[in-house]
């Protein structure tokens, strides 16, 4: 198992994370990366502190890179260390946040803050992992590098027929593994059934609107499977 580190990443958090993965017996390699800080199989990490995390939120960035690491892995998380006030004492705003009250600025802001989190969760298939200092940060993100690799056995619910949305199709869909309730719509808008997303190769699907190489892959190997059904 090797765990791919950004040769830019020079941080306390990029050091702690070398020193816990040597406890855990990942391997570590520094190279540049396109996307992602760190990436372990088809798994990407995008890292960022409190200050950093406001800071792509004011200048938009944080959506491009959300877009590029699910376009391109399967699994994406991103971590954030630090408090609202971190972000609120470290980051450098423009100076039209000058002008505003006292306490206007500081509310406008941590809404920003909370409310693009929020927004990364409802909207995205990120992984948001928030949490207070770099430490636990670092100890969480090793953790999940460690499991990234390990092969769970499948988790069957005592429930097996269930219909999460008023479309059967998005359901039959979503159930592939990486497939959200988002991608399923912009499938179906594009193809209009399930039939015709099957018979097109995997690299028509890949350049539709939040796809990917690796899931596309995957829909396509689900799709036109003629394996022996498992019993």
């Amino acid at each position: 198992m090797t765990l791919y580190i950004d040769d830019r990443e020079k941080s306390v958090f990029s050091r702690l994370v070398e020193v816990k993965s040597g406890k855990m017996n990942i391997n570590t390699i520094k190279k540049r990366l396109e996307v992602g800080d760190y990436v372990v199989a088809d798994v990407c990490f995008e890292v960022k502190s409190a200050a950093d995390f406001m800071g792509s939120i004011l200048n938009k960035r944080i959506w491009t890179q959300l877009d590029n690491m699910d376009r391109y892995f399967n699994k994406t998380f991103l971590v954030i260390y630090g408090s609202i006030d971190d972000a609120l004492k470290f980051t450098k705003y423009t100076k039209s946040f000058d002008k505003m009250p006292h306490g206007a600025k500081e509310q406008i802001l941590s809404n920003k803050f909370t409310g693009a989190i929020g927004r990364i969760r409802l909207d995205t298939d990120t992984d948001v992992i928030w949490v207070r200092t770099e430490a636990e940060a670092a100890q969480q993100m090793i953790t999940l590098v460690k499991m990234a690799t390990v092969d769970r056995p499948t988790i069957n619910p005592s429930i097996t027929k269930r219909m999460a949305t008023a479309d059967v199709r998005i359901d039959m869909l979503t159930i592939i593994k990486g497939v959200s309730e988002k991608k399923a719509k912009v499938l179906l808008k594009h193809f209009g059934s399930i039939m015709e997303i099957g018979e097109h190769p995997a690299a028509v699907l890949s350049v539709l609107d939040g796809m990917g190489d690796t899931v596309s892959k995957r829909i396509i190997k689900v799709l036109q499977s003629e394996g022996e059904v498992k019993q």
